[in-house]
């Protein structure tokens, strides 16, 4: 195994024999001492037996990785999870195309990074995507080269390096929300809202999934429990919930105003046999009638497991 210069390009090339066969590759730098680095790191791989000719990233494109990745390993994941992964595969396509998998590197991995974060939201066109969004693609980008380096498609996966978004700058900051905020905010919701507002805070439930696709078979008001189930975001999550007294009798006299057959705790106005699907406007709405400034509905969350830690009985609670 040795260095040499070619005739013609300014880079080292090195050589090296592998699998009987004997390699010339060049170390894409005019630096001898990189390209001895270069040299030993290929050197070490060839003796831990990393390194295979031909490895099959060299013919497989992006493209064909998205679809085997797709077909084999999202069916594993939840519904919810997989409807991501199936979102964030379509982006990372669209950037990577069908480049082979051993011309993604490291550097465009953070271009591809880079370029998301400027790019307009579909929401709101006058921002740009989140870096926490970009972070999820990224984790999912991550998991495909895992995938990969599992199917011995490559040595390495250039994505193993790259460094995500501060998500923490992008957060409002928590503020506190007081029980007399709290009380404007229940008056000027509509009604199903409300319920959903004062069963959040009582449970610490997450909005979506634990909140408004909530089914009245899985609320059990005689031993003031819900047992949650279906697509949660984690397994702790499927353990049963205690309801507070109140939050029982809120919804009890909520199921009485409901139709009899009724499935969904808080059905969809556009069609009963399905939950509803988003309150994003009228929290907005409520929030601005109630003279409250305006934070994410899922941050109640915050306030229940703030008065869990410091008392029940306490006025203020963190958001």
């Amino acid at each position: 195994m040795g260095l040499y210069k070619r005739k013609g390009s300014r880079f080292w090339w090195m050589t090296f024999t592998a699998d009987n066969r004997r390699i010339f590759q060049s170390t894409k730098t005019s630096s001898k001492e990189i390209a001895t680095k270069i040299c030993k790191k290929r050197e070490g791989e060839i003796a831990l037996g990393l390194f295979k000719v031909g490895w099959p990233g060299e013919r497989m494109t992006f493209a064909q990785l998205c679809d085997e990745f797709l077909l084999s390993h999202t069916p594993t994941l939840s519904a919810n999870s997989q409807r991501n992964h199936r979102m964030f595969v379509e982006n990372l396509r669209r950037f990577f195309g069908n480049r082979t998998l051993m011309g993604v590197s490291q550097r465009l991995v953070e271009e591809f990074r880079d370029f998301r974060h400027r790019q307009p939201s579909e929401r709101n066109p006058k921002t740009t995507i989140k870096g926490a969004t970009v972070n999820r693609e990224l984790e999912c980008l991550k998991c495909m080269f895992e995938f990969a380096l599992r199917g011995k498609y490559l040595a390495e996966s250039p994505a193993s390096g790259v460094k995500h978004f501060d998500e923490s700058r992008e957060r409002p900051a928590r503020r506190m929300l007081t029980v007399e905020e709290e009380h404007r905010i229940l008056q000027a919701a509509p009604p199903h809202l409300r319920v959903a507002i004062i069963l959040l805070v009582q449970t610490g439930g997450r909005t979506y999934s634990e909140g408004l696709s909530l089914r009245w078979d899985q609320v059990d008001l005689d031993n003031l429990v819900i047992h949650l189930g279906g697509n949660l975001k984690t397994t702790e999550s499927s353990q049963p919930v205690p309801l507070t007294r109140l939050a029982c009798e809120v919804l009890r006299e909520w199921k009485k105003e409901q139709k009899p057959a009724a499935t969904y705790v808080f059905p969809s106005p556009r069609d009963t046999n399905n939950p509803l699907r988003s309150v994003k406007r009228s929290w907005k709405t409520t929030l601005t009638n109630a003279d409250v400034p305006y934070f994410p509905i899922y941050n109640l969350r915050h306030v229940f497991c703030t008065r869990l830690s410091l008392n029940s009985e306490v006025e203020v609670g963190f958001m």
